[in-house]
């Protein structure tokens, strides 16, 4: 493989959530053309690479990425163009180099992502490969490729819903036993059933972030409710037919070392906690608890996944942050099962895979992910693909740039099939 870079631009277009964000465009010499969009989170862990914004409050309310852009135009643009790389991860090499700081800082891990999504996205073009095949090359992901099972973030809740409940994001995850496009169905009917039900209940009904139902309910188990009365209106079984899962995304409610939810009058202690979500699985049967336990009390989770790490996957994000030192620590410390994958937690593609192989070659599940402010780019349902994810998070059936990453996954099963 050889990629030589002609033209590498960037501009500012917005994401979901009405805020700028960067568009690169990447065209080689022989005219193959990569363009990506970078998503960017509302719940951001403490480790993650360095989104850079502008704080400029004459713009975006702060928010511009004109900074982060014209390092891509010069600085960027100056390093790569005419230099003729052997593989994606040269180029991401290279990046990294040139940032010079251990979390993307100085070009920020948006200006770097945009380009080597970009890259990847030609530098596949340029092979004749689908971008997922070109993934699993690179990630040396020799096993049959299949399509991973969807995550439906069905209601919203934490930093992406109305603020009335306190875990962020209540799953709704069909059995993959027939396929993908079937499970999509499913998942489809139980968020309108979902709907049907709060209109019902006289609850509120509009979306968040996630495109999940953000409704003014009671407490985090009258989501759950909610959830297993939709599902089992469309005649399936809770827990084999279409089974339940949970980002908890515990920093946000954890408080002076304590924490803090509407379902308990007190705020709860590290093991008072698991207590209660212990409590809480044994009544739900969670397949996912993401997030359970804040980024840094380890102790907690070591303990919660030695409790239940049998029977549900224990999923690490603000905990890991696909950040490579931290999956060490979690590994060393059996601290959950699963991890999290989000590339522009890290910054780089050549970074993301290495350490989805990482977490695979400790036995643990892969989960990768979309973020809360997203856009258009499929790009990371073909990653999902690539790197053999068991499963696929990209929010509720609902709104384009959610519903662009599920309908891309229809796509590759279509192709899976035909060649």
């Amino acid at each position: 493989m050889s990629a030589k870079l002609k033209t590498l631009y960037a501009r500012e277009i917005l994401n979901s959530r009405a805020i700028p964000t960067i568009e690169a465009v990447a065209i080689l010499e022989d005219g193959s053309t990569g363009v990506s969009s970078v998503p960017s989170g509302a719940s951001v862990g403490t480790y993650e690479a360095l989104e850079l914004i502008d704080n400029d409050p004459n713009r975006h309310l702060g928010k511009g990425v004109l900074t982060a852009i014209s390092h891509i135009n010069t600085e960027i643009a100056q390093k790569l163009i005419g230099v003729d790389y052997g593989s994606l991860a040269e180029i991401d090499e290279t990046l990294i180099k040139l940032d010079g700081t251990p979390n993307k800082s100085r070009l920020g891990a948006n200006a770097v992502i945009a380009v080597s999504m970009s890259m990847a996205k030609a530098i596949a073009i340029s092979t004749k490969m689908p971008l997922y095949r070109y993934v699993a090359a690179i990630a040396q992901n020799n096993q049959p490729l299949f399509i991973p099972a969807p995550l439906f973030n069905m209601i919203n809740g934490g930093k992406h819903g109305a603020g009335n409940l306190d875990f962020q994001e209540f799953h709704v995850i069909p059995n993959m036993r027939h396929s993908y496009s079937a499970a999509l169905e499913t998942g489809a009917t139980i968020y309108q059933t979902i709907k049907k039900i709060l209109i019902r209940r006289g609850a509120i009904h509009s979306v968040g972030d996630e495109g999940g139902f953000a409704p003014n309910l009671f407490t985090n188990l009258d989501a759950l409710e909610v959830l297993s009365e939709a599902i089992k209106e469309q005649n399936h079984q809770v827990g084999s037919d279409v089974e339940l899962g949970l980002d908890v995304a515990a920093n946000t409610i954890y408080k002076d070392g304590r924490y803090v939810i509407k379902d308990r009058s007190s705020p709860l202690e590290t093991m008072e906690f698991i207590d209660y979500l212990k409590d809480l699985n044994t009544q739900y049967h969670l397949r996912i608890l993401e997030d359970p336990l804040a980024e840094d009390d380890w102790k907690g989770w070591t303990t919660i996944t030695s409790t239940l790490g049998a029977t549900l996957t224990v999923v690490g994000d603000d905990l890991l942050v696909t950040n490579p030192e931290r999956v060490k620590k979690g590994i060393a410390e059996k601290a959950c099962n699963s991890i999290l994958i989000k590339p522009n937690q890290i910054g780089t593609i050549t970074e993301t895979i290495a350490v989805t192989n990482q977490a695979r070659a400790a036995g643990w599940k892969i989960v990768v992910s979309h973020r809360s402010g997203d856009t258009n780019d499929p790009f990371i349902a073909d990653f999902a693909v690539g790197v053999g994810a068991e499963y696929a998070k990209f929010g509720a059936p609902d709104r384009g740039e959610r519903v662009a990453k599920y309908n891309r996954l229809l796509s590759i099963e279509t192709e899976l099939k035909t060649t």
